[in-house]
């Protein structure tokens, strides 16, 4: 019999919801520190010629979050842009009708199908759990839930109607042969990712309110993404921190909606990723900060930004970051050697397969996985030189 969320991922006494103001960002921010995007440093790192750092490599990657920071959905932006909490007026529930109703069964069968359509890898459904909804926002204001018709937020608060019970969490792509110039500049999957979740997100929610019910759509924001999505059955977190999903890795970037429209729950995602990541810790060795950590998951992190007492690897957000100052990128080695990050195939599902149903196998894997170099960095001089692999 499958075990459910919380016999995988315990929290002890010690965990309280976290204040998104305590990521290593904030923490950053507060220390008087610039961010990894300083356009002095940028413009030297263009002058030293440093391959993957050139003028264009860092307009390519700059293009590809254009959906995200030209409308105002950016990577921490709550209840704004495309994840407006409120109608942004282009489905529109018309007067004199009533809302739509059928199934939870059905809901969840028109929502999935709707949201792959806008362009979600999968979407997935769940509960909501409120241990995983932030505290604090990035504005400071608190989130909170009380018996209202509608969202809305105040000077002083952020408020989620108590009606909505139910999350619906959502991935999008991010590409595999783009990822393989990581940690260098031109890498743009994460800002395309970033670009892709607010349309699908924002796109979901529009039509969630056509039909007549509240949708309060989230990226980064809001509440914790990857336990979310866990819950909702689109995979398990890996020692990197990363959500894993057995279709796509480690390959995704997750939004989330809240709603009051009733959901069929989805069932947990198949185990073994984790039992893989204890046997593997590839993403640990190569891990130029050393801030992913070796053993045993844990329930203790490193600091506030890791938000003690939730069962699972802890990384440490500061030094990572820190990196990302060091070299001027989003960095993402952890995304490109991660053994489930592979180009969809049929030998890589049979390796998942035996993850799945042998894993006194792992080992093997990990070892065969490095013979033959998987996850090894691309050369960024030539990717320009090459047609666009969906060519």
């Amino acid at each position: 019999m499958p075990r459910d969320f919380d016999e995988i991922y315990p929290t002890n006494d010690k965990y309280k919801q976290f204040d998104y103001r305590n990521n290593a960002f904030g923490r950053a921010a507060r220390a008087g520190k610039a961010g990894y995007s300083d356009p002095e440093k940028k413009a030297e790192r263009i002058r030293k010629k440093i391959p993957g750092f050139s003028l264009v490599d860092y307009a390519f990657s700059g293009g590809a979050l254009t959906v995200a920071q030209a409308s105002h959905s950016g990577r921490g932006n709550q209840n704004s842009g495309f994840y407006s909490w409120s109608p942004l007026g282009v489905s529109i529930f018309p007067d004199g009708v009533d809302k739509w109703s059928g199934s939870p069964k059905e809901a969840s069968r028109m929502v999935r199908k709707s949201g792959k359509y806008y362009g979600a890898t999968e979407i997935g459904f769940t509960k909501l759990d409120k241990r995983w909804v932030f505290s604090n926002g990035s504005d400071g204001k608190p989130i909170v839930f009380e018996n209202v018709e509608a969202p809305y937020v105040t000077d002083e608060k952020s408020v989620i109607p108590e009606s909505c019970k139910y999350v619906i969490a959502i991935t999008v792509p991010m590409e595999v042969e783009e990822m393989m110039y990581a940690p260098a500049a031109m890498n743009p999957v994460s800002s395309m990712g970033y670009s892709r979740m607010p349309a699908v997100a924002g796109s979901l929610a529009e039509f969630i309110r056509g039909l007549g019910y509240n949708a309060v759509p989230c990226g980064n924001d809001t509440a914790s993404s990857i336990p979310i999505a866990i819950q909702a059955g689109l995979g398990h977190v890996g020692r990197h921190g990363r959500l894993i999903t057995w279709e796509d890795g480690p390959m995704v970037r997750i939004a989330k909606i809240f709603t009051d429209l009733p959901l069929e729950q989805s069932p947990i995602a198949d185990e073994g990723i984790i039992q893989f990541c204890e046997d593997c810790e590839k993403c640990s060795k190569l891990c130029p900060s050393q801030s992913i950590p070796y053993g045993p998951r844990t329930y203790e992190g490193y600091s506030e930004a890791n938000n003690d007492g939730a069962f699972k690897w802890y990384c440490n957000a500061d030094t990572c970051l820190a990196y990302w100052r060091d070299i001027g990128s989003g960095c993402s080695i952890c995304f490109r050697v991660c053994n489930f990050t592979k180009e969809k195939g049929p030998s890589h599902d049979i390796v998942k397969w035996f993850i799945k149903n042998m894993p006194f196998l792992n080992k093997f894997f990990v070892w065969s996985d490095e013979l033959l170099g998987y996850g090894s960095m691309k050369d960024p001089k030539k990717y320009w030189e090459q047609p666009l692999k969906s060519d």
